[in-house]
């Protein structure tokens, strides 16, 4: 998606915060029950899946349409 720099500099930070948030997703490792998990979620932060290694993790927010992303 495209926008026009006019445009871009009339949006509000919290509207600016949002482009592209629906097509993005992280991937964070998580210590549980002695193993790590990798779980999934949207840029707003609502987890959406959870995997046993980040290369699963990646394919499955791919399969779905999101943009991932492996973060600490």
């Amino acid at each position: 998606m495209q926008y026009q720099e006019a445009t871009l500099r009339q949006l509000s930070p919290a509207a600016f915060g949002m482009l592209g948030s629906m097509d993005m997703a992280y991937i964070r490792a998580v210590g549980e029950n002695d193993a790590v998990v990798f779980r999934i979620f949207a840029a707003n932060g609502q987890q959406l899946g959870e995997e046993k290694s980040a290369d699963a993790a990646m394919v499955v927010a791919r399969q779905n349409d999101f943009e991932a992303f492996l973060v600490n």
